[in-house]
């Protein structure tokens, strides 16, 4: 009788190689996080521009009141506007315009003022209107160009029917700054008819 072994020889073992795709993957990974950290600077200085090129280029346009129109008020004379126009304003000093009596049909209907930025005027002007009782302010402008004017206000306080006595203030605005240079004062009437 034979013997039907087999003789199997044990698998040879091989050496065992490091693996020469680790470092590879690592280094892929470490470009992949240093490209992520590139890209998200580059974005954080582009935001960063375009929100100061907005800030410098829009906030003066911003600044200035969307209901003013250009051009010298309707109710004056040729001559006074002729007179407005030849009349030359010493540096530093300004004319303020505004309807002595502004009358409102309630508190929240808007009132016809006529608040005039002259043309001879150097400076912006932003006015601001408070009652003269309470120190309340119930209007303000945004800013008004030389040779603007605008004709009807709304109250920032819807108000009871009644006469109230306020204050106008002017504020003159260097037009290339944007800062108040000075300020001057008129007394007006609001008068809320309802």
């Amino acid at each position: 009788m034979q013997d039907n072994k087999v003789h199997m020889k044990p698998p040879k073992q091989q050496a065992k190689r490091p693996n020469m795709q680790m470092p590879v993957q690592q280094q892929k990974k470490s470009n992949t996080g240093k490209t992520i950290v590139i890209v998200l600077v580059a974005l954080v200085v582009a935001i960063g521009i375009i929100v100061a090129l907005c800030l410098a280029f829009c906030s003066k346009d911003n600044f200035y009141d969307a209901n003013s129109i250009i051009g010298q008020a309707p109710y004056k004379t040729e001559e006074e506007i002729q007179e407005e126009l030849n009349r030359k304003v010493e540096e530093g000093m300004f004319n303020i315009s505004i309807a002595s009596v502004i009358e409102f049909e309630d508190g929240a209907a808007p009132g016809t003022a006529y608040i005039e930025n002259v043309p001879g005027n150097p400076y912006v002007m932003q006015v601001d209107i408070t009652l003269d009782d309470t120190g309340e302010k119930v209007y303000e402008s945004g800013g008004l160009k030389p040779d603007s004017y605008i004709k009807d206000i709304a109250l920032s306080k819807d108000l009871d029917a009644g006469t109230y006595q306020a204050t106008a203030t002017f504020h003159a605005i260097d037009q290339d700054t944007l800062e108040e240079v000075g300020q001057a004062a008129a007394k007006v009437t609001l008068n809320v008819l309802n």
